[in-house]
């Protein structure tokens, strides 16, 4: 059954039960079922129950739960081994007010380049208590890591974004493997979201842009609420190097494997070797902290795994497939880029599916630049760009979410202050594929 234009309820229901309800996972789900009733009527529950076993039976699932979980588990030993609060305490001497603490955020976002999840959750929970000293919104600071860490990753070829992304290049045609790096490299420079997402998030963060809408009153709350004793608790005495020497290690690992879970699971052990012997906490703790912070992602993994169903029963609507169709009569080599990136971008926020929607669109909107005669490289770096930039504008997606984690807030905080701002660069970023377009 073709489904057109209703193929898109269950994400409007998803939208807009969340800004009614303010519970991120129970919107979603009420999305998926709405979907699994429109695909099966009144039998849906089984058929909806066998789309929830495949997502959670999957290899991702399976490695998503493993990563999150674990890195979870990190975070609760940083912060009881007193890593974090050293680290506080050592960012402390350069963050002297809101503008140096977001700009040293900014920057630590840059340097932990090698994939996104790891920095978001790094620097989320390095900059946490820094932030909260100065008076900066947590909302700021899950905006600021968020956009900072795929934006970076999008450009570096040799991140899990990159790698990714050249394997796209290669797979529809526009160069061979031996070529993917040099052609990539071609890429970059019409990365126009990344790149407008990291300039716009430094000059928010240096005052070059005024914070506008929820975000301008969330700065004006947390400034109003910072007390003296907030302050002392910060005072909690703590090394450094229990932080910074693990988040090296898994930087390394990570990008001597390729793959963060292997980061992940040497550095749970290199601190227990690096923890126990100064006496931080006993075996028995170590392994209370593991649990404890492996739980506390709970909240996170229900969320993204909810995103996930959503993705699968609007594939099985024909969402993409939809949008993607509708828009094919009207474009034109000149505005193709343009429209990718716009349709993309919104594809990938519907569908919670960053990566799964960019291999979609790859195969179908790059013949249509070929036909048409559009510029490939153009073409092929409005959709990287708008997988990056829908992974921003997604509040349920896995990257948001972490980011929520890591500043501990809920989705609809980041919703209500982060997207009016992500906005800026996209708009940007719409408007330079559109006047290249017309250019190239």
């Amino acid at each position: 059954m073709d489904y057109g234009i209703l193929s898109l309820l269950p994400v409007a229901v998803v939208i807009v039960l969340v800004f009614f309800t303010r519970r991120t996972a129970l919107s979603l789900l009420a999305g998926t079922l709405l979907g699994a009733v429109m695909l099966h009527g009144a039998g849906f529950f089984s058929p909806w129950l066998d789309v929830v076993y495949g997502v959670m039976g999957s290899d991702l699932w399976i490695w998503l739960v493993l990563v999150c979980g674990f890195f979870g588990s990190l975070v609760a030993l940083f912060e009881a081994s007193g890593g974090i609060y050293g680290f506080t305490a050592l960012a402390a001497r350069v963050c002297k007010g809101p503008k140096s603490t977001l700009l040293a955020a900014w920057i630590l976002g840059i340097l932990i380049f090698v994939d996104d999840w790891l920095s978001i959750l790094s620097v989320g929970a390095a900059m946490r208590r820094a932030t909260d000293r100065h008076g900066i919104p947590r909302e700021m600071l899950a905006y600021l890591t968020n956009t900072t860490a795929s934006s970076i990753c999008v450009i570096v070829p040799t991140s899990t974004w990159g790698v990714f992304m050249i394997s796209q290049l290669v797979a529809v045609g526009i160069c061979p493997a031996e070529a993917g790096m040099s052609t990539f490299l071609h890429v970059i420079p019409f990365l126009f979201y990344p790149l407008m997402a990291l300039l716009c998030g430094l000059l928010f963060a240096l005052g070059g842009l005024p914070k506008y809408g929820p975000m301008k009153t969330a700065f004006r709350q947390a400034q109003a609420a910072v007390l003296a004793e907030e302050a002392q608790e910060e005072e909690r005495k703590g090394n450094a190097l229990n932080f910074l020497l693990p988040v090296v290690l898994i930087t390394a690992i990570t990008i001597a494997t390729g793959e963060i879970l292997y980061g992940t699971l040497t550095c749970l052990v290199f601190c227990a070797i690096l923890y126990l012997p100064q006496k931080l906490m006993k075996p028995g703790e170590y392994l209370d902290r593991i649990l404890s912070g492996f739980k506390d992602m709970i909240g996170v993994l229900f969320i993204v795994t909810s995103a996930f169903i959503l993705r699968d029963i609007n594939s099985l609507l024909g969402m993409p497939d939809y949008v993607i169709g509708a828009a094919k009569g009207a474009m034109s080599p000149q505005i193709l880029p343009a429209a990718a990136f716009l349709i993309v971008t919104i594809l990938g926020v519907a569908a919670g599916n960053f990566w799964g929607i960019c291999a979609i669109a790859f195969p179908v909107i790059i013949p249509i630049a070929q036909a048409l005669g559009a510029n490939q490289l153009l073409t092929a770096a409005a959709i990287i760009s708008a997988t990056a930039a829908a992974s921003h504008l997604c509040v349920f997606g896995s990257e948001a979410t972490l980011a929520c984690s890591a500043a501990q807030i809920d989705n609809v905080r980041y919703a209500q202050a982060a997207v009016p701002m992500i906005l800026l660069p996209v708009i940007l970023s719409a408007l330079l594929y559109l006047a290249a377009g017309m250019l190239l």
